[in-house]
């Protein structure tokens, strides 16, 4: 813990003056440069940019469609690109109006893939504007050139291309750093050590430090202290830091908001809700004459979102099966090459509604595992009933390597497909372990344990017990086909970055 009486900011000393201010370069030397100047973030010049080249793929991959599928007769497949890349600017406007040019400023990530339905609501209106413009443009004979059909083959695939290529242009862009956002959390308690564990798996994102009037009650955070609550409007000029999350302070919520409401426009201001184990991302806010409430969604799955969960599992297991197959059968005879024993790990795990199944792994430790157990409890570096090993004496070789890669869970793609587990759900735990869960946790037996989930993109077994199991409440009160899609949009990232794999 750094002494109270000097605060160090990188490059930049604030010294504690008699009256408990920090005074500084940033106080007291205005022609002084920031530490850190903010990262400057062209949001909407890159996607204004990367949605212009998607939608222009979009209208020639549908010329070319067009073009496959008619007998003819048609425009040339230049003279369709003539007609319709005029219009690329229409669709433009109409994303706009859905406001998905700005979003991603106010957001702490970029989420793109959670906006599908916006994209595809703003394509609809773009494509009922490239009619009207189109029969006044281009009238011959009272036909517009450019028909009904013509706009849903320019318009369907655009609603993959778009966020494909928004997601490229962010990628790229995240590799050089350019959209990380440099995070001030406001408060030093659990909460705050709890949302700082979750931003060190946010690639987009850099904890630059906490302030608050106790910092002693900031223990192991994974931060440093940058002064008192008093002192955030400087330090964030001091840091180059672009957002505040407010995540609790026994400081008096009036004073607090004093404050918030003095920091520069550029800063943005995020708030951990009070009851935040209830709110979900699917809460709605509403106002009732100035003052702002939250409804609270939910946390069941109705039997339309089952059917449709089910049959994204089906289909989805079933082509990642056949495309992996060869790497599954290369995998299976290594397993049994490299060690002695048999190729699938078999145990009992519980899944809806407490039944017990039999999960399917490529084995990674060597036979026999289970009976030295008892002898590692005093080793086990996970709390709660949960048991886990950074090292475990009894994995094998290539055990370790399947492990780090997530392979050794391909074969749950079969209890995937014969209904026993989901792509995306709670973690699966052993009887033993599920034994303890009850009351509100035990929502996470509403659903099909999951290949992934919110554990798996958050950390995985860095995770304490108490946050996995809120996670997982939060699936169940909050599930959505799209965020189903978001998480495994993300594993991949999640798998490759090795965190929390062990």
């Amino acid at each position: 813990m750094i002494a109270p009486s000097k605060l160090l900011v990188p490059d930049i000393v604030l010294d504690r003056a008699a009256d408990g201010r920090s005074v500084g370069l940033p106080l007291d030397n205005p022609e002084a440069t920031p530490a850190t100047q903010p990262t400057k973030r062209p949001w909407r010049s890159l996607l204004v940019t990367a949605d212009a080249l998607s939608l222009s793929v979009s209208f020639a991959v549908g010329a070319l469609a067009r073009q496959a599928l008619g007998s003819g007769d048609g425009p040339s497949f230049s003279l369709s690109l003539l007609h319709e890349l005029p219009l690329v600017p229409l669709y433009l406007l109409a994303i706009a109006a859905y406001g998905l040019y700005g979003r991603d400023r106010r957001r702490l990530r970029s989420t793109s893939f959670m906006d599908i339905a916006s994209w595809a609501h703003a394509l609809a209106l773009a494509a009922i504007g490239t009619l009207v413009v189109s029969a006044i443009a281009f009238r011959q004979a009272g036909t517009s050139r450019i028909s009904w059909v013509d706009v849903v083959f320019m318009s369907l695939p655009a609603i993959l291309l778009v966020p494909l290529g928004r997601a490229a242009a962010s990628a790229a862009l995240r590799r050089r750093g350019a959209l990380k956002s440099r995070v001030i959390l406001l408060g030093s308690g659990s909460v705050a050590a709890s949302l700082a564990r979750r931003l060190e798996h946010c690639p987009d994102t850099e904890l630059v430090g906490l302030v608050d009037d106790e910092p002693k009650a900031a223990g192991n955070l994974p931060c440093r202290w940058l002064g008192k609550i008093a002192d955030l409007p400087a330090v964030c000029a001091a840091v180059g830091a672009d957002r505040v999350i407010v995540a609790f302070s026994q400081s008096s919520p009036t004073w607090v908001v004093e404050i918030l409401r003095g920091l520069a426009p550029s800063v943005r201001i995020s708030v951990v809700p009070r009851l935040f184990e209830l709110v979900t991302w699917q809460s709605q806010i509403e106002e009732i004459n100035g003052l702002t409430i939250m409804d609270l969604a939910p946390p069941q799955l109705g039997p339309v979102s089952r059917f449709t969960k089910r049959a994204l599992d089906i289909s989805t297991s079933a082509i990642l099966i056949l495309v992996n197959l060869p790497l599954i059968v290369l995998t299976a005879i290594a397993t049994k090459v490299t060690s002695p024993g048999p190729v699938l790990f078999r145990q009992d795990r519980v899944g809806r509604d407490g039944k017990v199944f039999q999960i399917f792994k490529f084995r990674t430790m060597a036979v026999g595992a289970d009976e030295v157990k008892i002898d590692l409890r005093e080793q086990n570096d996970a709390d709660g009933p949960l048991f886990k090993l950074r090292n475990d004496p009894r994995v094998t070789r290539f055990g370790r390597f399947l492990r780090a890669t997530s392979f050794d869970e391909m074969p749950q793609l079969l209890n995937v497909l014969i209904g026993q587990m989901s792509l995306v759900g709670p973690r699966p735990f052993v009887p033993n372990e599920s034994a303890g869960i009850d009351g509100w946790a035990a929502r996470r037996f509403d659903v099909r344990p999951g290949m992934t989930g919110l554990w798996q993109i958050s950390g995985r077994s860095d995770l304490p017990f108490d946050e996995l199991r809120q996670l997982d409440y939060a699936y169940v009160a909050s599930w959505s086909f799209w965020w189903d899609l978001k998480i495994l949009w993300q594993t991949p990232y999640s798998v490759l970055s090795r965190r929390g794999a062990y």
